[in-house]
C-alpha cells in the first residue's frame, strides 16, 4: 500500500478517534450519576433530575409543597396526556423528603410500585410518572443545615 495512503488513513482513524471521544464525553454530562451512598454529600437542598421523552434532563431542587403535573400553575410541568393536572407533591419534612400522589388518574410509581399515601423517597429512587422518569438524585442527612 502507498504510505501516502496509510498517512491519510492514520489520519482519518486519529480523527474519528478524537470525534468519538468528544461525543462520549458529552453524552455522559449529560447522564445522571450514581451517587455513592458511603460518599460525603455537599450540603444544599435535595434535588430530583427530571427525564421527559425527547428533551434533555433538567435537575430541579425540590422546594416543600411542589406540585408536579400537567397544569402550567405546577412547579414542575409535565406535558405529557397521561399525567394529571395535579398529579403529585414533594414534601419536606426535616431531613426527610416525601411524594404523594394527589389522587391522579393513573397513578404515581416510585421504583415500579404504586405508592399509596405519603412515601418517604431514597437517593436513586425512581419516580414515573406517565412517560415522565424522574430520579430523587439526593437526600438531606440529619445533621446538616
Amino acid at each position: 500500500m502507498d504510505p501516502l495512503a496509510i498517512r491519510w488513513i492514520s489520519l482519518a482513524f486519529v480523527f474519528a478517534l478524537g470525534a468519538l471521544a468528544v461525543w462520549a464525553f458529552a453524552d455522559a454530562a449529560r447522564m445522571p450519576r450514581a451517587v455513592d451512598d458511603d460518599a460525603q454529600e455537599t450540603s444544599g437542598p435535595p434535588a430530583i433530575a427530571v427525564h421527559r421523552p425527547g428533551r434533555s434532563v433538567e435537575v430541579v431542587p425540590v422546594m416543600d409543597g411542589a406540585v408536579l403535573g400537567r397544569s402550567r400553575e405546577c412547579r414542575i410541568v409535565l406535558d405529557d396526556a397521561t399525567v394529571s393536572k395535579e398529579h403529585a407533591r414533594l414534601r419536606v419534612e426535616g431531613p426527610s423528603v416525601f411524594i404523594e400522589d394527589l389522587d391522579s388518574t393513573n397513578g404515581t410509581l416510585v421504583n415500579g410500585k404504586a405508592i399509596e399515601g405519603p412515601t418517604l423517597l431514597h437517593r436513586g429512587d425512581r419516580i414515573a410518572l406517565g412517560r415522565n422518569v424522574i430520579v430523587f438524585a439526593s437526600e438531606i442527612q440529619a445533621g446538616e443545615t
